[in-house]
């Protein structure tokens, strides 16, 4: 495919046309389905009216159903916030970004389908590169591996396609979103690889979970010319971790067809190893931007103590030691043990200073860290768990803050990591070792580092020219359990 120039046009961009009036922006494609658009915007609180084909939606997975807009009526808030100043995406596209945003849509069906055109026609002019992962962009706080190294790509100047493998399976929708002109959000029974190879230039697609329903669209990329990164973010081995999906020969075709193979963890690099592969070890990092916050508040929900101890990420899991989490609240009984995370329906008993705070946004993180004074890594030790690479020791010690984990051999001769075989140990350390050096973890481990030496080490320059994502907050939504975790998967380990 040839290049794309800056500012091409969508490609149906000269049947788009637009009326500001009193119900805001109108774009649409067929005049005959405009008053239908205009007739459910604002309904129920509606920004946006799209009148077309649908799929029934499958509300068991918290899938959105697939639409082949017709007519659309947005909010002039909406459109500025998600768009700005024209030329806008496609009727696909803009659908799309409105509803990524968590902007509350409104369907007009005019018919149901089992399938439907929902592919977005319009060209891109920067670089591009599609990552496929285990789950969506604001998943867990939007702190996954997956997520930032999503958004480090937007900052670096890429567009950037977002596939997740699984729908969302917190208990809880904090209602954060990520709206950004060049960021695509699909899930995989959305996403259509062809279409991508003639609306893009050759880019390159970072493949974090080797799950066979990403093997046809790797094919067709692959064809298309592009460059295939297989990122190993875990032992996917452990049925805890690779569930029901995982299959040993799927992985390994992906291992020794990808043109670079990078791996979270040692471990991981020696997996390759035996597989005949040469891996780049490329750790979990830390997002810069977001913990190099100044006056950062205290949080309300925040225990009030002389001494706090805290633990931020996934519960769920094998690997998650209570035992240990509650050794450590019994040994200072008089400190705060602050747990931020999803909670699992059942949960074991816990020492009375032990507090679950739930489910925070990323961009939170900080304002709760800088006010711990050691930060937990409560795992058992075992392969799964020496294969990880911990995101929240590099949060930690970028926030200032030292660490107590067991002896992962992930963590070895990471200054400000405090390990023991005895957690509470591991904490004595850390108390009497004293703050680690954050602009120097900042330094060290941001994801701008992290993201320059795969793109250095795949060949692929950065288009620069780039901006942060913006962050909204919607109302958040509430999950009954028997709507959780239905996907047959764990939150994998290396974002735990």
């Amino acid at each position: 495919m040839g290049m794309l120039e800056a500012g091409t046009p969508p490609a149906r961009y000269d049947r788009l046309v637009t009326d500001s009036g009193r119900h805001g922006t109108i774009v649409h494609g067929d005049d005959r389905d405009v008053p239908l658009a205009l007739a459910a915007l604002g309904q129920g609180g509606a920004d946006l009216a799209v009148v077309g084909a649908v799929t029934r939606p499958r509300w068991w997975n918290r899938r959105n159903p697939k639409v082949e807009p017709a007519a659309i009526a947005v909010t002039r808030p909406a459109l500025e916030e998600v768009c700005g100043a024209p030329p806008w995406p496609d009727l696909v596209g803009l659908h799309l970004l409105l509803r990524d945003a968590g902007r509350r849509v409104a369907i007009v069906p005019t018919s149901m389908r089992t399938t439907v055109r929902a592919t977005r026609d319009d060209l891109v002019a920067r670089h591009t590169i599609v990552v496929l992962a285990a789950i969506p962009l604001h998943d867990v706080g939007g702190g996954s591996r997956s997520a930032q190294l999503a958004l480090e790509l937007l900052r670096q100047g890429f567009h950037v396609i977002y596939v997740s493998l699984f729908s969302a399976d917190e208990s809880i929708d904090i209602g954060l979103r990520f709206i950004h002109p060049e960021l695509e959000q699909y899930s995989a029974s959305e996403f259509d690889a062809f279409s991508v190879t003639k609306r893009s230039r050759r880019g390159v697609v970072i493949l974090e979970v080797p799950a066979g329903q990403f093997s046809g669209p790797v094919e067709v990329l692959r064809r298309g010319g592009w460059r295939l990164v297989y990122d190993i973010v875990d032992l996917w081995q452990d049925r805890v971790l690779g569930g029901d999906w995982y299959r040993r020969d799927v992985e390994k075709q992906f291992l020794t067809s990808a043109d670079l193979v990078t791996a979270s963890a040692p471990d991981l690099v020696e997996l390759a190893a035996e597989a005949g592969v040469d891996a780049i070890l490329l750790p979990n990092g830390v997002n810069a931007e977001v913990f190099r916050q100044e006056g950062l508040r205290r949080p309300g929900d925040l225990p009030e103590a002389d001494l706090i101890l805290g633990y931020h990420g996934s519960l769920y899991g094998d690997w998650f030691d209570w035992g240990s989490l509650n050794a450590v609240a019994r040994r200072f009984p008089s400190a705060a043990v602050a747990v931020i995370g999803d909670p699992p329906d059942r949960l074991p008993p816990r020492a009375a200073n032990i507090s679950l705070l739930g489910l925070k946004a990323h961009s939170e993180l900080p304002d709760y860290l800088a006010r711990f004074d050691v930060g937990l890594i409560p795992f058992v030790v075992n392969a799964t768990t020496h294969a990880v690479s911990p995101l929240k020791a590099y949060e930690y010690l970028a926030a200032g803050v030292p660490v107590a984990a067991p002896p992962l051999r992930s963590l070895r001769g990471l200054a400000g990591v405090f390990t023991a075989d005895d957690l509470v140990s591991a904490v004595e350390q850390a108390l009497e070792g004293g703050r680690p050096d954050r602009e120097q973890a900042l330094r060290e481990h941001s994801w701008e580092a992290r993201v320059e030496l795969l793109l250095d080490a795949i060949g692929q320059s950065t288009p620069g020219g780039g901006v942060p994502p913006r962050i909204v907050t919607r109302p958040a939504v509430h999950y009954r359990g028997d709507q959780r975790r239905l996907t047959g998967h764990e939150t994998n380990a290396a974002q735990a």
